[in-house]
């Protein structure tokens, strides 16, 4: 069989693949094909378990009770699945008495590993509601909410509210089992207890995403947002009152942490370990002199880790070097992948004579370093005789070792590559033509991998985010085996990660 509890021998149709952040074996998936087998799967203790089913109570239900013992699900919508370290899971339905469909609501529910229950509820100003007391409710949508699992039966949730008197406002907010939705924060709010805290009176402006927003496997929650009297930065939210760690137009704790130069545009967070936080951001040193860098909050204050300093400490560390263009984004996206005290990244630098393109790994407390460079051989290519052509996506893990999608020539050879820290020879892992183990129903086979693709950019694991990769190493693809269609691929990590190859 291709995979346990899955029935065999049949097509599906399988989206929403994703591996939890955790890695840990952490698969998750939407059939919605054939419809016998539709709904999200998870795998846990190495099967596949349906935790959701359209019509139909019980364990795979909307588990409501009382007089909505009855309910069942209408719609579990796609783009879902969100999974914690703790293994429970996070989606969106709409659920309502099957003999009275017309009063049908739109939620949120969680999997425990067992049962779903419901955390978010649209029109509803109870205990399911937004939490900021009578007439407060969410809005009546599908689409009314983004949320993301956290570990215990926590879910981050953000969404908009409409007050008794029908305004709309950005909020977020986290949900805990038996106690209920508790707001974190709400733009446009000037109370303490939802609002920035850097001046009286002042409050959060709209248009943040899951972009802006980190989250630890601790439950610590960070997040990128704007304030009132043009400021930005850096929060930490859902512990008490939002508290800033990072913001422009000041110096001191929450400057950069170099001298009179203050922040001008801070970049979301990217979590570290015991409370770090690392991001890019603007910064000045003088009303006429402006930057850009790698930063890191160590818990108390903030500290460079790579920008173009005088000295070159900061700097690219090669050839005399300086930093040209980081290639990341304010949404979130680009190249930046945190893990533990590393970080790593793809930039342009220049050089006495030229620019060159490359990818640097940093550790808290020492200089950046070079790790591989495009379009040179010698001691930053892949191998001998080749040179790298061009990078895609990249996660660094806790160890430092990097995993690397990229393409070499001569040939523009496809190929996932490690890097592995200590070592100055980079090992390809998997790459097309390659065979893997398949367990068919015939036995198991020896496929052929004839293609696969990660999203580019940095991998997101440290912040909360599902994806190709865990914080363990763990590394899931989804890759077209020749004869057979698509099957989703996992290395087994060990006390040496990736040393058991592909299954």
């Amino acid at each position: 069989m291709v995979a346990s509890n899955l029935p065999s021998a049949t097509n599906r149709s399988i989206t929403d693949i994703f591996l939890g952040d955790a890695g840990a074996g952490q698969v998750g998936f939407r059939v919605s094909s054939p419809a016998a087998s539709a709904g999200y799967w998870a795998s846990k203790n190495g099967i596949f378990n349906r935790y959701t089913q359209t019509a139909v109570t019980g364990t795979l239900g909307p588990g409501r009770s009382g007089a909505e013992s009855n309910h069942v699900f209408l719609d579990v919508y796609s783009e879902w699945g969100a999974v914690a370290t703790d293994g429970q899971r996070v989606f969106a339905a709409r659920a309502s008495d099957p003999n009275a469909t017309a009063n049908a609501s739109y939620g949120l529910w969680r999997w425990d590993g067992s049962r779903n229950t419901e955390a978010a509820r649209t029109l509803s100003d109870g205990v399911y509601g937004p939490g900021l007391g009578a007439g407060w409710v969410f809005p009546n949508s599908s689409t009314f909410a983004n949320a993301r699992m956290m570990v215990g039966g926590n879910v981050l949730i953000t969404s908009t509210t409409t007050s008794p008197t029908g305004a709309s406002s950005g909020l977020i907010v986290r949900h805990v089992p038996g106690t209920g939705n508790i707001p974190c924060l709400r733009n446009g709010a000037t109370e303490p207890a939802l609002s920035p805290g850097l001046t009286a009176g002042d409050s959060f402006q709209s248009g943040w995403s899951f972009g802006n927003l980190a989250i630890t496997p601790q439950g610590r929650v960070y997040g990128d947002f704007s304030a009132t009297g043009s400021r930005d930065g850096i929060w930490e939210i859902c512990n008490g009152a939002p508290r800033a760690i990072a913001v422009d137009d000041e110096t001191g704790a929450r400057g950069p942490g170099m001298g009179s130069a203050y922040f001008t545009d801070v970049y979301p967070p990217f979590p570290g370990v015991n409370g770090a936080v690392m991001f890019f951001s603007y910064f000045r040193t003088s009303p006429s002199s402006s930057g850009f860098g790698l930063f890191l909050h160590n818990g108390s204050s903030n500290q460079p880790l790579a920008y173009n300093d005088t000295a070159g400490l900061f700097g690219p560390n090669w050839a005399g070097s300086t930093w040209g263009t980081f290639d990341v984004e304010s949404s979130g996206s680009g190249s930046l992948s945190t893990g533990g005290q590393y970080a790593s990244f793809t930039a342009s630098v220049n050089t006495p004579d030229s620019t060159a393109r490359g990818l640097w790994r940093v550790r808290v407390g020492q200089r950046p370093e070079l790790v591989a460079l495009i379009g040179l051989t010698g001691q930053y290519a892949p191998e001998p005789g080749r040179t790298w052509a061009s990078f895609g996506a990249s996660a660094i893990l806790s160890n430092g070792d990097i995993v690397l999608e990229a393409r070499s020539d001569p040939g523009n050879t496809y190929a996932l590559w490690l890097l592995e820290n200590g070592n100055p020879t980079p090992r390809r892992i998997l790459e097309p033509g390659q065979t893997v183990p398949l367990a068919t129903t015939q036995g198991t086979v020896q496929a052929t991998i004839a293609s696969f693709d990660l999203n580019n950019g940095g991998a997101q694991y440290s912040r909360g985010s599902d994806g190709w990769i865990g914080a363990d190493g763990t590394i899931m693809v989804v890759a077209t085996l020749t004869n057979y269609g698509e099957a989703i691929l996992t290395s087994r990590p060990s006390d040496r990660i990736f040393s058991y190859g592909f299954n």
